[in-house]
């Protein structure tokens, strides 16, 4: 790695300069969020890059920025006659990638899968066509919080930097009506980071040890977009605002970020981002900052350069020593979109595992027409993972021109691949039909697992649930579902925000439920069809003799401004849930800054009963937003139909600009089990989860991913296998959740002539041993990719 000297001189920032403020430019591009991508080509991206490409050119030391693929690919497709100039800037390194992802994907929602995919289709593409650059820093400046595993994620792609601005606590323009001086919130990321450790730079830990150097935007995304100009903002080429070049502005706006940003560093080094919403370029940056440069940083000692932010971040690597090292869950920022559109949620999540099995049939000789049918799905899905498309947060116009047809689309292309593969629905149970009686509207349900009853008095609630050794698990009726009016929008619930509303209003216990029983070979299904504020709701119960995973299935719709939850009062009295999460597992407290607060899981959750006691598994199939409410009540969001942010009834919040009614019916997956010694890991809770979500899928995803190789370790699984897009042979993702280093053995299908450790990215690491059939791997992150070349 270059030494500080020698990375100031790359720069041309002297070698005497105590303080340097990197403006670091680049424009934010959603791919669809108030227009369609098409629109936002047409009117702004097309204009931008043409002026960028002009600016470079005319500037040598200047430096642009792109922090994601999808526009830039669009361009080179229309745009031919500049692909010689993009590709000789970006191996030039003079228009940098902020990452190789088509999209800034939001990483509490996708399938983790989806992320890396999504990183790979990028980077795939710039080899593919002559751009050999492979960026190491990570942007994500418009997420609406992050995964705490992010580092495991990103660690696992070959990144070792990243930039982020929304963290809990924070405060941003236009968001809430509660004053500036409320923020951060007390017992924020936000909080920790500006107060207690005045840093915005920091060493991020992930539950699995992965580490990557971070920067918070603490001043938004957009800090220095008017550094040139007078006014208010820059949004959308359009300039609330007047051009202003002097020189006493330009030292004005300097001096305004440095006293900013100043008493946050730890390092002779500032960051101020240039870059809102689809802005064009600064006109002659590099003359304004060499102006100052020349008049005024003898006087005020800041030094201003035009540079990238992984230029920044080396440079602050150079005292990685004074950073602090955190282990950080900066969320939850917003929880509405957890459960915006619930319908597109489900849709991303069950097609991105259906091309995850299929990926895994086609290993070997698939058929032509699976190849670009998976390829196709995958672009698609990778697009999805946008932080304003599978959060929901677009408005209805967008949703409905271009992302929801994009989503049927993808999920129509990998249902026709399977159907090529020969993909195989699930086994039938083979257990006895749990026993029952029902009887004066209680239905009492018995299996070698589980024993339930069932009142239709209580809305068709689970009125008991006592696990096999007979403990009864419930303080309450469960599978209650409760109706809240919901004053928040697409972004929030009503109760983030000053002057809003999120208060229960109506229960399906209240009124009675028809209770409709349907034996099935090995299995018992449980109809019960209520009401709830005078619309038709139906659950659906799935009890099989050989499984202790109670199913259940929601269907219906939220009427305007509710949100709908279903409720599982337990007589545990734990204080923390664990959950996964794209990346690893944690533990979250049941309260942190809200009551309720909702906390975006994977996939599962789960509520330890302590020592000697059992626990409360949940597992749940498109919105996994989840909280633990007093008592040992666990409660979901399942339905959501709250289309705008409204304060005190009436007041919007500026920066929600989008709104979207979901009136639609819709279905929710979801399952419930008991862990009887109260241990995720030892009553193999994630194993669980992925069998029932693939039995309610009709997939059989386990022995699809068998097929090719399997792990017998109890707490690493086989997650993906897939044809290697760069170099030879097949790559086999690993997810852990060991508590430390293992080492494990893959047993190969085929016998593998070598193997190696690679990134999510392909890129080989280090060779592995071989042993007859097997591989053995070292596993010390929650993620592991292993190439498998095969015999000739």
């Amino acid at each position: 790695m270059s030494t500080e000297l020698e990375l100031r001189a790359r720069l041309g920032i002297p070698a005497d300069a105590a303080r340097v403020l990197i403006f670091g430019e680049t424009s934010h591009w959603d791919p669809n969020w108030l227009l369609t991508s098409d629109g936002y080509y047409r009117l702004r991206i097309r204009p931008i890059l043409d002026a960028v490409l002009d600016e470079l050119a005319r500037e040598p030391r200047r430096i642009y920025a792109v922090e994601s693929l999808f526009f830039l690919r669009l361009y080179w497709e229309r745009e031919p006659a500049r692909r010689e100039a993009l590709q000789g800037l970006v191996n030039a390194g003079r228009l940098q990638l902020t990452g190789t992802g088509l999209t800034t994907p939001d990483t509490l929602l996708p399938d983790p899968e989806a992320i890396l995919r999504d990183y790979l289709i990028g980077q795939e593409w710039l080899r593919e066509h002559g751009m050999s650059v492979e960026p190491r820093v990570a942007y994500l400046p418009d997420d609406f919080g992050h995964s705490p595993a992010l580092p495991s994620l990103l660690g696992a792609l070959g990144f070792t930097q990243c930039a982020v601005t929304r963290i809990d606590g924070m405060y941003f323009v236009g968001a809430d009506y509660r004053r500036k001086s409320a923020f951060p919130l007390a017992g924020s990321s936000a909080a920790l980071l500006e107060q207690d450790l005045k840093t915005l730079d920091f060493v991020w830990r992930g539950p699995d040890g992965a580490e990557v150097l971070c920067h918070w935007n603490a001043f938004t995304y957009f800090q220095g977009d008017m550094l040139a100009h007078k006014g208010v903002i820059r949004w959308m080429g359009l300039n609330v605002g007047l051009p202003w070049r002097t020189t006493g502005h330009l030292a004005g706006r300097i001096a305004a970020f440095t006293a900013a940003l100043g008493p946050l560093a730890r390092t002779p080094y500032l960051f101020c981002p240039i870059g809102c919403d689809f802005v064009g370029p600064i006109r002659g940056l590099g003359e304004l900052l060499a102006r100052y440069n020349e008049r005024c940083y003898p006087q005020t000692g800041v030094y201003a350069v035009s540079a990238g932010l992984g230029d920044y971040l080396d440079l602050v690597d150079c005292h990685r020593g004074e950073l602090p090292t955190l282990e950080l869950d900066p969320n939850p920022y917003w929880m509405g979109f957890y459960a915006s559109r619930p319908e597109m949620k489900a849709r991303c999540q069950r097609t991105a595992r259906k091309l995850i099995v299929a990926d895994a049939l086609a290993v070997g000789a698939p058929p032509p027409d699976s190849v670009s049918a998976r390829a196709g799905g995958w672009d698609l899905i990778a697009l999805s993972n946008h932080h304003d498309f599978i959060t929901g947060t677009s408005p209805t116009r967008t949703y409905e021109r271009e992302q929801r047809p994009w989503l049927v689309a993808a999920e129509g292309l990998v249902d026709g691949a399977l159907g090529h593969l020969g993909a195989a629905a699930p086994p039938a149970p083979t257990g006895p039909r749990p026993a029952w009686r029902l009887a004066g509207g209680r239905l009492a349900i018995e299996s070698a697992h589980l024993r339930l009853v069932l009142a239709a008095a209580d809305g068709g609630c689970i009125v008991s649930w006592r696990d096999a050794a007979g403990r009864e698990l419930l303080a309450g009726p469960a599978n209650d579902l409760w109706s809240y009016r919901d004053s928040g929008g697409l972004w929030r619930l009503g109760h983030e925000f000053r002057g809003g509303t999120f208060a229960p209003v109506a229960r399906a216990s209240e009124s009675r439920a028809e209770l409709h029983v349907a034996p099935r070979a090995g299995a018992l299904e449980v109809r019960v069809e209520s009401e709830l504020e005078g619309r038709r709701v139906t659950r659906v119960l799935t009890v099989r003799g050989d499984s202790p995973v109670l199913r259940l299935r929601l269907d219906g719709a939220a009427a305007r401004r509710r949100s709908i939850t279903c409720r599982f009062p337990t007589v545990l009295g734990a204080r923390a849930l664990v959950m996964d999460v794209a990346g690893g597992v944690v533990r979250r407290p049941a309260r942190k800054h809200y009551d309720p607060t909702f906390w975006p899981a994977r996939s599962w959750a789960h509520l330890e009963g302590g020592a000697a006691r059992p626990g409360v598994g949940v597992v749940l199939g498109g919105p996994a937003a989840i909280a633990l409410r007093d008592r040992g009540v666990l409660e979901w969001l399942a339905l959501r139909n709250a289309p705008h942010e409204r304060a005190f009834g009436c007041l919007p919040l500026v920066c929600h600009p989008a709104s979207g009614a979901d009136h639609d019916a819709h279905g929710l997956d979801y399952a419930v089990v008991a862990t009887p010694a109260g241990d995720y890991r030892a009553a193999g809770l994630p194993r669980l989860a992925r069998a029932a979500l693939d039995d309610a899928l009709g997939l059989q995803g386990a022995a699809a991913l068998a097929g090719i190789a399997r792990c017998a370790a109890p707490d690493v699984h086989v997650s993906a296998v897939k044809a290697a897009h760069r170099g030879a042979g097949v790559i086999v993702r690993l997810e852990s959740i060991a508590p430390g280093p293992c080492e494990v053995r893959l047993e190969c299908a085929a016998a593998p002539a070598s193997a190696s450790l690679c990134d999510a990215r392909e890129r080989d690491l280090a060779p592995l041993r071989v042993d007859g059939d097997a591989v053995v791997v070292p596993v010390t992150r929650a993620l592991t990719s292993v190439r498998l070349v095969p015999r000739e």
